[in-house]
């Protein structure tokens, strides 16, 4: 007689580092947030939990981290399922409002509905001259063969293209403000966002003041700007801020608010010029430290412009993390994940994946280019998110990187100065230090 063996029994607790007795994890990821999770997985794989916390039940369960792109496509394409009533969200809608960066459910798709037709192929397409112009500013302002911090370039450049964008108008008035205020904000953002507890804002502790005043300012700046713009609301600009306040909801030929155009402009500004900026600084200084590959850019036209970039934001994605909340008891890749759970998704780590991505610490543009393009499975690379939450900036963001590359790499040649950069994983990726380089005429 034989008999037959059962199955094993399917493991039900996702591992993860123990962390300290009370405070959990939360120590390593605010210090080394990138380092923490790149560890996570290469230690304990494809989904990691970590306590943030003593651990206790009324605390909630532990945050899930989804490192394979299987699990990435679950957690993205799946809002009902996965939400954004974070912490992390709450936090940013306290900082920032309720914009479409922020806003969740009902609330969030009247706004897409909205906003949407603003940012299509065609429309972004219209941009592009604006683009070429500040472009080649840029190049033509830039003295050759002298040291330059790529990031202050590139802000001043995406800034510029930005303000333009959305208000007709430059800002380079408010340069040096938001060069002070955007990281300030996005640290005391997250701090505030990886509290235990977190008091509500009335209370007057010394770090809600600092993060009401924070927020104050920024809005401070946002509305100067639509002071000086205010006379301008009947006239014929075919701007971003026109467009808002002529925009109406396809279902319903509901308006934006005001509240809601000007929590828009604040968020189309700040991450409007701060993500781009990034991914430019980073690519530039990749293609600085590989010449050969930096001539092959520069003569191979913008497909292989756009590989070069699309590959920078591989190794440096402005957007390194983001978070959900599982919203009912679920699975991810069979395991469960229950109610509550915040589940982190991270491009800096499945970017990174040598499974899918052969040698991943090299820069190599020709993997975004025929047949290795083509057969990489779709969430194995999303810097800019994916499902119906995907950035609605994605067109206008790439076609304004890929136009300052090719204008500063038909007259320039970089030479990067720095060995890699330290990177400071805030709302956004950003260089923790001026990235050198000089800027050799070709």
């Amino acid at each position: 007689m034989t008999t037959t063996a059962p199955p094993p029994a399917r493991p039900t607790a996702i591992p993860g580092p123990p962390g300290h007795p009370l405070l959990g994890m939360a120590n390593e990821l605010r210090r080394d947030l990138l380092g923490t999770m790149l560890d996570g997985y290469r230690q304990y794989g494809d989904l990691v939990t970590y306590r943030i916390g003593p651990g206790w039940k009324w605390l909630g369960p532990p945050a899930v981290a989804v490192y394979h792109p299987d699990g990435v496509r679950q957690v993205l394409t799946n809002p009902q399922v996965f939400n954004r009533r974070t912490a992390g969200f709450e936090t940013l809608t306290e900082m920032f409002g309720e914009g479409l960066l922020t806003s969740d459910g009902d609330l969030w798709k009247r706004q897409r509905r909205t906003l949407q037709p603003l940012f299509t192929p065609q429309r972004v397409a219209g941009y592009t001259d604006l683009m070429t112009a500040e472009a080649q500013r840029l190049a033509r302002s830039t003295e050759a063969d002298t040291v330059v911090d790529l990031h202050e370039l590139m802000q001043v450049y995406a800034l510029r293209v930005v303000g333009r964008a959305l208000f007709s108008d430059e800002v380079d008035d408010v340069a040096t403000e938001l060069q002070r205020l955007v990281p300030l904000a996005s640290d005391l953002s997250i701090a505030r966002s990886m509290q235990i507890v977190r008091l509500p804002l009335a209370a007057p502790t010394v770090r809600n003041l600092r993060f009401t005043r924070a927020s104050a300012a920024l809005y401070a700046i946002m509305d100067r700007i639509l002071a000086r713009l205010a006379d301008r609301v009947d006239t014929d600009n075919d701007d971003l801020l026109s467009r808002l306040r002529t925009a109406r909801d396809p279902e319903t030929g509901q308006p934006l608010s005001p509240q809601e155009i000007r929590d828009q402009a604040l968020v189309f500004l700040l991450a409007g010029h701060e993500t781009t900026a990034g991914a430019l600084t980073f690519t530039l200084h990749l293609l600085g430290h590989h010449p050969d590959i930096q001539d092959r850019v520069a003569a191979g036209g913008p497909d292989l412009v756009r590989a070069a970039l699309l590959e920078g934001m591989r190794l440096y994605p402005p957007a390194h993390s983001t978070e959900r909340r599982a919203a009912v008891d679920t699975e991810i890749l069979g395991r469960p994940i229950p109610a509550g759970s915040p589940v982190l998704v991270s491009p800096w780590v499945t970017h990174r994946r040598p499974d899918f991505w052969p040698d991943p610490e090299r820069f190599d543009p020709d993997r975004f280019l025929g047949e290795r393009d083509r057969q990489r499975p779709r969430y194995t690379y999303f810097p800019f998110g994916g499902g119906p939450r995907s950035c609605i900036g994605e067109h206008f963001a790439l076609l304004e990187a890929t136009v300052l590359l090719s204008t500063v790499l038909a007259r320039y040649r970089v030479e990067s100065l720095d060995p890699q950069p330290r990177v400071t994983p805030l709302i956004t990726l950003r260089p923790a230090a001026p990235v050198r380089a000089v800027l050799h005429a070709r």
